[in-house]
């Protein structure tokens, strides 16, 4: 199976198992450029709510309920899952109470796990080949009446700008 990085899978008739796949793939590699990123970036990535939260939610979901469906259509190497499961070691050994520090979105720039699992995706990324991939995103906020209640973000995996 072939992934196009740059190409909109979300158009696609996701009701077909390869779309769909392809899709969540994208979503993967997504997720692991957020985490790669720097705080600031981070932040902005995600937008309204817990930036940490929803990075490893998101690595979680399109990582742990799909890398067999990667690996089988070689989307993936076992060298790759291998890393993969690291960076996924890493959020279960931080996760709940362990380290409430690594959750607190106000030190993700000087918390030195966050560092960790930083260099870890940038690796990933280049073991994949994805490290030239950079995220635009449009953030659309939601209002009910003055207040914003929401907010809908649209991302597009883009060639890094030189």
């Amino acid at each position: 199976m072939q992934f196009e990085p740059t190409y909109n899978y979300s158009q696609t008739d996701l009701r077909k198992e390869e779309n769909l796949l392809l899709w969540k793939f994208g979503e993967l590699i997504k997720s692991l450029i957020t985490i790669a990123s720097n705080a600031d970036k981070q932040k902005y990535i995600i937008g309204m709510g817990a930036a940490a939260d929803e990075m490893a939610l998101d690595f979680d979901f399109y990582f742990t309920h799909s890398y067999k469906q990667y690996l089988d259509n070689e989307l993936l190497n076992e060298d790759v899952l291998n890393e993969l499961m690291l960076l996924d070691d890493l959020f279960e050994q931080y996760s709940g109470d362990k380290n409430p520090d690594f959750w607190d979105d106000s030190l993700l720039d000087t918390n030195n796990d966050w560092n960790i699992v930083r260099k870890k995706a940038r690796k990933i990324l280049e073991m994949m080949g994805w490290d030239n991939l950079d995220i635009e995103c449009e953030h659309t906020n939601i209002y009910k009446g003055k207040r914003i209640v929401g907010q809908q973000t649209r991302t597009q995996l883009v060639k890094k700008k030189v």
